[in-house]
């Protein structure tokens, strides 16, 4: 009689430990998308800042050096170390706002324009689908089930 109880009582701590062990992959999986939302986020940022060179070299030979031109050249030199989100946010308002204002015609500063445009777009849906994985990942993390695996884990 003993000899079953213990059985039983290991099965069922083997079977929350496989519960656990789900529940916690589970979790995980929504911190992974977050993480991957993040990064996919961080190359557009680069990718749009790897442009403003060629988009502020057209400017200077078409238009000259104008102080908007000053401004986002100065701005765009602080981003060769990483650089907080808001910081690219404020980056981001000034190139658009550059873009907008400088009455350039070229064929290359049009291209340029262009690309970011589109680039800012995407960025736009990025930034979206990463608040829409973070928001995910915090009501996963809310549930009952799922919130004693990451109080567990520290997840």
């Amino acid at each position: 009689m003993i000899e079953n109880l213990i059985l039983i009582l290991i099965a069922a701590a083997i079977l929350g430990f496989i519960v656990l062990i789900w529940l916690r992959q589970s979790v995980a999986h929504e911190l992974r998308e977050v993480k991957t939302r993040e990064a996919l986020l961080k190359h557009d940022f680069e990718h749009r800042r790897d442009i403003v060179p060629y988009l502020l070299e057209s400017a200077r030979k078409e238009v000259g050096v104008t102080d908007a031109w000053t401004k986002l050249a100065e701005i765009r030199a602080l981003f060769l170390s990483p650089q907080p989100q808001e910081k690219e946010l404020e980056f981001e308002g000034t190139l658009l706002a550059f873009v907008q204002q400088t009455p350039c015609r070229s064929l290359h500063f049009l291209d340029a324009k262009k690309d970011i445009e589109d680039i800012s777009t995407l960025i736009e849906k990025q930034k979206a689908d990463r608040l829409e994985a973070i928001s995910r990942y915090s009501e996963r993390r809310k549930q009952f089930p799922y919130s004693l695996a990451s109080a567990i884990f520290g997840l």
